[in-house]
């Protein structure tokens, strides 16, 4: 039982230095509510729930989330047609695009645009990433410390990371 819990902390603690920085844009007749990104090596999944609220008065423009390093994909968004009204879950392939997540950095990994639209009798989707300065501005203002104390990596999925010089953002 102790060694149990000193493996949750010392995971706890590894997280506590790695984030993921995302935002997601939804266009179209569903929007994007949850998000699953899966590691290739272990197939632990990793959530991002409640987007809904992002963008909304008041509220922020990006979610910063704890996660441990390593390589993931996209592999499920769970979409709404409106917030009572849950959409048909999307699962997307590793061909999509592996991120990989760097240890001890804040990894933004694009702006998601999930865009979905009417076919006939039923909704096609799709996404693709995108880099947004917005997104990645707003999140150096609101979260400063962390920025100023970790790296900052640029992660696109199918793309190499590259570390973002910290004085391109006022840091």
């Amino acid at each position: 039982m102790i060694l149990l819990i000193k493996l949750c902390i010392a995971v706890a603690e590894e997280n506590a230095n790695t984030y993921l920085l995302v935002n997601v844009e939804s266009d179209g007749l569903l929007s994007a509510k949850d998000l699953v990104f899966t590691n290739v090596e272990t197939d632990a999944e990793v959530w991002i729930r409640d987007l809904l609220t992002l963008g909304r008065a008041g509220a922020r423009k990006y979610r910063l989330e704890a996660l441990p390093a390593g390589e993931y994909y996209l592999s499920s968004i769970y979409p709404v047609a409106n917030v009572n009204d849950p959409a048909s879950r999307i699962q997307t392939k590793k061909s999509a695009g592996v991120i990989t997540i760097r240890d001890s950095s804040i990894n933004y990994i694009g702006d998601l645009l999930f865009k979905s639209r009417e076919r006939g009798r039923g909704v096609r989707s799709s996404f693709d990433y995108e880099v947004n300065s917005n997104t990645l501005i707003a999140a150096v203002g609101a979260e400063r410390e962390s920025f100023q104390r970790l790296d900052i990596v640029v992660s696109i999925a199918g793309n190499a990371p590259v570390l973002v010089e910290k004085s391109l953002l006022g840091l």
